[in-house]
This record gives structure tokens, sequence and C-alpha cells, in this order.
């Protein structure tokens, strides 16, 4: 008997272990999914270059930036590119949607945008937030007081560049939070970038093209020398805040989002443009 109820005992303890043993190894998948990682292999990583520019006057992004001067004295911004981040483990967004309905109303809306120039750099695919209008976009400003070139009413010119493409009319609104950790958005300031721009903007994305998350860093200085002044600096921030919220380079130096920044305001074709791109759901328009 006694031989028996040992053996059933070692038998429940080994039960257990298996048990146990398979719970680890489901909550380690899920954990490297979430981490974008899936059967070992990567999938952060896959960036997509739009377009570099050579180094300007004043100031330039690596994602698309600018500082637009009435004086055209040291007012031409250089742009640079945008890098997406494709995030597998990301929340999955319905991929239900009429292609030839988001087709047709793309075509009807174009008139006076750069819709065209936008499909051509995102190979003809709309990339998005979803709307965030009762849930707003938490923005992260991180300050950087001791930065030679620190001018404390920069993050008042970045701030009032998100409100401005708010004002635009999309369904996205933005909070401002003391703490990165629950920031969608973060942006940063650094002192200047080595290859002659002033901004870099850097989005991560579901396979659905809906953005779920960006980085924007901020020059101070100008590549050829100089300080940043706080109006440059929110025409820098409209142009990086325009690539945050899936928009390209356009060739009309007019547009806010020109290559090569010479404005300091949002243009009509910008608002219209932004518009257009959240009227539709985000996705490829290939079949």
């Amino acid at each position: 008997m006694k031989l028996a109820e040992t053996l059933l005992a070692c038998c429940v303890v080994g039960l257990a272990c298996f048990i146990g043993g398979q719970t680890l190894g489901a909550r380690e998948a899920v954990l490297d999914e979430a981490g974008g990682t899936i059967a070992g292999k990567p999938t952060r990583g896959i960036t997509r270059p739009t377009g570099d520019s050579g180094p300007g006057s004043s100031s330039g992004s690596g994602t698309g930036n600018g500082t637009g001067n009435s004086s055209r004295v040291g007012s031409e911004a250089n742009m640079g590119h945008v890098e997406e981040i494709l995030v597998s483990g990301g929340e999955r967004r319905d991929r239900r949607r009429d292609l030839d309905d988001v087709r047709r109303r793309l075509a009807v809306g174009a008139s006076g945008t750069y819709l065209d120039e936008l499909l051509a750099a995102r190979d003809s695919a709309i990339a998005r937030w979803p709307d965030r209008v009762a849930r707003p976009l938490r923005v992260f400003v991180r300050e950087a007081v001791a930065l030679e070139g620190w001018n404390p009413d920069f993050a008042p010119a970045v701030r009032d560049a998100f409100a401005t493409w708010r004002q635009a009319g999309i369904p996205v609104h933005f909070t401002f939070v003391r703490d990165s950790a629950s920031a969608d958005i973060t942006v940063h300031f650094v002192d200047r970038f080595a290859n002659g721009i002033s901004g870099k903007t850097v989005w991560s994305r579901d396979g659905d093209h809906w953005l779920l998350s960006s980085d924007i860093q901020l020059a101070v200085s100008h590549p050829n020398g100089g300080t940043v002044t706080a109006p440059q600096m929110r025409a820098i921030a409209l142009h990086e805040a325009g690539h945050l919220l899936g928009l390209d380079h356009t060739a009309n130096a007019d547009n806010i989002m020109s290559a090569r920044v010479r404005v300091r305001e949002l243009s009509d074709a910008d608002k219209a443009t932004v518009r257009l791109v959240y009227s539709v759901p985000a996705g490829s328009l290939k079949r």
C-alpha cells in the first residue's frame, strides 16, 4: 500500500511540473510576440526612407521638417526621411474595408491635395492613427535645458504645432503628459544632426498601416551653425508632426510638407491632404 501511495504521489508531482512548464512556455511566447518577435524572427526594424536632401541653410529633418522665415534669410530647411517600424505584436484593427469605396472617396477628394505624391512615396498605402477624439494621443515633450542654445519657448512652440494640425479638422486630438512612460508620442531635443537635417520622425505601425507610436527629434541648432529661433522651431515641429500623422514630402514649396521648407504655416493643400487621409481607413490600396 505504501509503495502504491508513493508511486501515485510521484505521478502527481510529475504531471504538475509538466503543466507548469507548458504554461510558462505559453507566457514566454506571448511576451516575445508583444516585443515584436515571433518564432525567434525579429519583426521590428523595417525602415523605409522616403527621401534625403543635402544640407540646408537653416534646418532639416530625419523625417522632414522646416523653418520658414518671411525675410528668406536662413529660412530654407532641407528635409530628410521618415522611418517606419512594422510591429507585428501591436493591436490589430479590423481589416474589412471596401477597397473600391476607399479608392472612390480618395479620387473624389483628391483635388487640391498632394495625395498622389503621398501614395507614390508610401507604395500606394495610407498610414494613419485610429480616430482619437474621446481618447487623445498622449504627447510627452522632453525639455533639454542643458543643451546649449536651448530656448524655454521651444516647448510651447511644439505644443502649438500639434494644436495647429488638430485645428485642420482631423479626428485626432492631443493631450500633453508629464510621464514619458504613458506617452504615445515622445518629442525630444538634440543639439544638431550630423547629416544636415533639423528633425527626425520615427513611427511604428501594424500590418494594416494603423500607426501605434511615434518619436520625434528636433535640433536646437542649424546644421551650418547658429541657434534655431522659437518661430523656426514651431515650423520644424509642424513639418515633423505632419509626418507623424502619416503625410510625406511634396514638391510644392508653398506647403509645410515640402522637402525644402520655406513657410511657417499649413497651406490649404496641407490641410486638405491630411483631412482626406483621415477620411478613409488605413491600409494598402493594392489588391
